[in-house]
């Protein structure tokens, strides 16, 4: 997209090599990035850094020496062109932050429904068929419980008084 805006704004297409170029450094730029979730901002910000830098890219790539005696300075080219890589950048933020949004999304969503529950299935042990022993239980511990919870008194709802009519 900013190769093609680029070279709609300058009137010249970019070559086929210096965009191979742009690509891969795009590309692995993206890929180094792609470790966690990032927002808007950051994702916008990164892009609209990226497209300053492939615009100096195609415009060094498409000069040659008598390409750039010929070529004069039109503000009205470079505004074009400074909305044409805005615009890009504004494009492709949405785009791949939607993407991860929804990226994200799938993942999450395949944790909890898939591997959640295969991690449950496989890591806790399935339940034995036979029945277990009932311990009788220790009547000193039963003794000693009864004597702690004699002194609680279970006191629920609003003191007695409180509310007069």
């Amino acid at each position: 997209m900013s190769a093609l805006g680029h070279g709609a704004s300058a009137g010249h297409s970019v070559s086929v090599s210096a965009f191979i170029v742009a690509f891969a450094a795009t590309g692995s730029m993206a890929w180094a990035l792609a470790d966690r979730q990032r927002g808007f901002f950051a994702i916008g910000g990164g892009l609209a850094v990226m497209q300053a830098v492939l615009h100096v890219w195609f415009g060094m790539s498409s000069m040659s020496a008598a390409h750039a005696a010929s070529q004069t300075i039109d503000p009205h080219s470079d505004a074009g062109m400074f909305a044409a890589h805005a615009a890009a950048a504004l494009v492709c933020a949405v785009w791949l932050w939607r993407g991860e949004l929804a990226f994200f999304a799938l993942l999450a969503t395949l944790y909890t429904r898939i591997l959640a529950p295969l991690l449950l299935v496989l890591v806790h042990p399935s339940v034995d068929s036979e029945p277990r022993t009932v311990v009788e239980a220790d009547h000193r511990i039963e003794t000693l419980r009864a004597g702690v919870l004699r002194h609680v008194m279970a006191r629920r709802g609003p003191p007695v008084g409180a509310v007069r009519f």
